[in-house]
């Protein structure tokens, strides 16, 4: 009897599920909610790159140290991934948000008043990037419980807020430059941060905190609860004069140790390193990092290039507003064809846009033409958010609601890993060699790279399916 209890309240939660997904207006609320937060998030990296040659002056710095300073906090970002995966997991999507507007909007206003370069880093890497990191992540899962097969379009219409902020944000910054300096330019920055507080605040429900759909998940909390009882039942033998109430007042130091080491693994487990065990979690994984050795580094040092290449300031900080409209049509061209019932494959996708910035970096290491460095950063805009689009899209169907967070948590650990090696690479180049023409056919080269991935990863997923 209890057993058909049980298989109907699963079959009913399942089917309250299903009805769930693509029928919740609030759905489209969170879609505005992360679309904002894409444009500050984003628009601040933008910022700093415009930021990066009167930091390095006022601070008596070298551009590339400044530089890599700035690509650290989106370093950070992804990272801490997995940890911030298990926060997610422990106490929810929303609290961890709303904490990580709060970290996102003191870093930059503590940057404003910082004279020295240790301090900077600090408050840039350690403050505004774990506050990113804590956003960025679960913007992409909060979208989960209400979009399947509308997830496409969902996360294509959210995550144009990336290119947007970019677009927005370069040649506002160099405005507000012009006015406040770039202290107070980053008080500015610092003020307008602190509304992503308020759109943690809008989140309703919480997959990260739920429980999991999985039958493993569920015998791992049974066998918790179990050892939970097993642990109250030993700490209190028979015999002992001392009342079971009185004990849980003043539980022994036995007991502490024996909490603590049960909280500290179940920590462990919420990281779900069983992710790292999936093979098509990795093929996409080593993609996606070859997108982000090149995305970060080229954002952050596309103005700098367009200045250094003979573009005047102006020219330079139109250069990201190119690549936000290239982005913002690549983001868009997939889910559009996927509404008017073309059925081209994710993998396509994810070749194309990989291709084309394979082709658009060559030809932009090529010349120095302002036009044609504009339609150039318009058309790696294209293939990135091509490439970026089908990626998430991929990732999405590879968990269950309740462990995207930790697979998005693992991804953003590759991807801050190659954010970093690109970035350095890139600014090294320019130490030895005073340019970014080695450093753009370098990223021609990992563009390709990526295809050969993709199309392994369709190959074996199609192998699992038969």
């Amino acid at each position: 009897m209890s057993s058909c209890i049980k298989s109907i309240s699963m079959a009913s939660r399942g089917s309250q599920h299903v009805h769930q997904h693509d029928h919740d207006k609030w759905g489209w609320v969170m879609v505005a909610v992360v679309f904002l937060s894409m444009v500050v998030i984003m628009g601040n990296l933008s910022a700093l790159g415009v930021l990066l040659m009167p930091m390095t002056s006022d601070l008596d710095s070298e551009l590339w140290l400044i530089g890599w300073i700035a690509v650290w906090s989106n370093v950070m970002k992804n990272c801490t991934g997995p940890v911030v995966g298990a926060l997610s997991r422990l106490f929810g999507s929303r609290p961890v948000m709303i904490f990580g507007g709060i970290l996102l909007g003191l870093g930059f206003i503590l940057t404003s008043i910082s004279h020295n370069i240790f301090a900077t880093t600090f408050f840039i890497v350690g403050l505004t990037g774990l506050g990113s990191a804590f956003l960025f992540i679960n913007s992409f899962v909060v979208l989960a419980p209400y979009f399947k097969e509308r997830y496409p379009l969902a996360i294509g219409l959210s995550m144009m807020g990336t290119p947007i902020g970019v677009i927005v944000y370069a040649p506002v910054t160099q405005i507000l430059l012009d006015t406040y300096g770039w202290r107070g330019t980053m008080l500015l920055l610092g003020g307008i941060s602190f509304h992503l507080v308020a759109f943690g605040m809008l989140v309703r429900r919480d997959p990260s905190s739920s429980p999991s759909d999985t039958e493993q998940y569920q015998k791992v909390a049974n066998s918790d609860r179990e050892g939970e009882s097993s642990q109250e039942e030993g700490s209190y033998p028979a015999g002992d004069e001392t009342s079971t109430s009185e004990k849980r007042h003043h539980p022994s130091p036995d007991l502490h140790k024996s909490s603590a080491r049960k909280y500290f693994r179940h920590f462990i487990r919420t990281i779900d390193f069983r992710v790292l065990a999936d093979v098509r979690f990795i093929l996409l994984a080593f993609g996606r990092f070859a997108v982000t050795f090149v995305y970060n580094a080229f954002v952050m040092y596309m103005v700098s290039h367009g200045q250094l290449s003979g573009l005047n300031h102006t020219q330079a900080s139109f250069l990201p507003t190119a690549f936000g409209v290239g982005n913002v049509i690549g983001r868009l061209v997939a889910p559009f064809l996927q509404q008017v019932g073309a059925k081209l494959s994710v993998t396509f996708w994810a070749c194309l846009g990989a291709a084309l910035m394979s082709v658009s970096f060559l030809a932009d290491a090529l010349t120095g033409a302002f036009l044609w460095q504009l339609a150039v950063s318009g058309l790696i805009g294209v293939g990135y958010g091509t490439v970026v689009q089908a990626v998430d899209v991929m990732m999405r169907f590879l968990a269950t609601d309740d462990r995207l967070v930790s697979v998005l948590g693992w991804l953003g650990l590759f991807k801050g890993v190659a954010g970093m090696l690109g970035a350095l690479i890139a600014g090294l180049i320019f130490k030895w060699t005073g340019s970014f023409t080695i450093t753009f056919y370098m990223y021609s080269g990992m563009m390709l790279l990526s295809i050969p991935l993709f199309i392994i990863e369709a190959v074996y997923g199609k192998s699992l399916v038969q």
